[in-house]
């Protein structure tokens, strides 16, 4: 068994294209938003999102480099880390408050999501872990139940936040690691009953959450409230048509859709470049998935298969709840679409899981070859 001799570019090109085409509808999304809000600065949003562009990329370089097994080193401490971040946003003049929102730490001018990092951070922690305790794992109390109590912790923190949809998807994210590390599924079954108390307590207890659930379910019912959003999501996909309007040309971008350059990013591209451009990023993204599965696939050990799957999962996962939510098949939440939202913290991020990918990729098993 060798390292390969090179790694899989057909990813990287996907991923490039997805930034590609993410800064051009980036720039189309959030210009008069900037106009309005920064002083009548167009190119706010897509010259902070260049900035951030850089380091992602000098990550990406970095990961690819790095030899995955080496994040040995750290991934004991990583759980320990994680919370202590979750709980920093809570710390005045650490934490950046939002509309009484805890999602920030800024250090200087510069403020980041550690909710993001989390998802990063987790899997390596899981990948590592769940090798070395591969024969536990069909016990719930050696095996699985330790887990279970720190993405209890973890999951707790990002939801009082409060951040619901980033603790739905870090938890989905540890389960399919879980499964795939050896978890029984009567024990990943029995912790999702639990979890169904406190999560049904969250969406009731804390009212945009139930707010936003009322307007997925029955938007017709107040269409200029509850149900504003989800109709002019809707709107904004299905005016696309096949060719869409054109590349600047979306009107429900205007103040209509909840942060179009983030969150509802999708449903601008459907109304500007219509139904071709939207299976187009699919179809983008099924590439992603498909290299990161088969890099998983052909990992030459047990840590890089699990490495592979859980970072390809965490750019996928991400995708789908985005797309999701712009064409009203799930609830709103706060989920970026990967390498195309705007936000610093998630586009560094799914950038380095790509570093990563590739660099298992230059280690693929030989012996498993097509």
């Amino acid at each position: 068994m060798k390292a390969g001799e090179d790694f899989d570019y057909p990813l990287l090109v996907a991923t490039l294209i997805l930034v590609g085409i993410g800064l051009m509808e980036l720039f189309s999304a959030s210009a008069a938003y900037a106009y309005i809000y920064h002083k009548g600065d167009l190119y706010y949003f897509l010259k902070r999102q260049l900035l951030w562009l850089g380091p992602g990329f000098i990550f990406l370089w970095l990961a690819s480099r790095f030899n995955y097994q080496k994040y040995q080193i750290i991934s004991r401490f990583l759980p320990l880390f994680i919370i202590i971040l979750l709980c920093a946003v809570f710390i005045p003049g650490i934490g950046k408050p939002t509309r009484g929102v805890h999602r920030l730490i800024g250090l200087g001018p510069i403020t980041f999501t550690p909710s993001e990092f989390t998802k990063l951070g987790l899997i390596i922690y899981l990948a590592f872990s769940l090798v070395r305790k591969k024969e536990k794992m069909q016990s719930y109390i050696s095996g699985s139940l330790p887990y279970f109590i720190t993405l209890g912790v973890i999951s707790v923190l990002v939801m009082i936040e409060p951040d619901l949809g980033s603790a739905l998807i870090i938890a989905v994210l540890a389960f399919i690691l879980l499964y795939a590390g050896g978890a029984r599924i009567s024990h990943l079954a029995y912790t999702v009953i639990l979890a169904l108390i406190p999560l049904s307590f969250s969406i009731f207890k804390i009212g945009y959450q139930k707010i936003r659930i009322l307007g997925f379910l029955r938007p017709g019912l107040d269409p200029q409230g509850i149900g504003f959003h989800p109709r002019h999501l809707k709107i904004s996909i299905g005016s696309g048509g096949l060719w869409g309007l054109g590349p600047g040309q979306g009107k429900e971008k205007l103040f209509y859709l909840p942060a179009p350059h983030t969150d509802s990013i999708f449903a601008v591209i459907g109304e500007e470049l219509g139904f071709i451009g939207t299976s187009i990023i699919i179809a983008l993204f099924f590439v992603v998935a498909l290299r990161g599965l088969r890099i998983a696939r052909k990992a030459p050990d047990g840590l890089g298969k699990l490495l592979a799957l859980g970072l390809t999962c965490l750019i996928l996962v991400q995708a789908i709840v985005n797309m999701g939510v712009a064409t009203v098949i799930l609830p709103t939440t706060g989920a970026t679409l990967p390498f195309i939202s705007y936000g610093g913290s998630s586009l560094i991020v799914c950038l380095t899981a790509v570093g990563i990918l590739l660099n298992i990729s230059k280690n693929k098993d030989l012996k498993n070859t097509d």
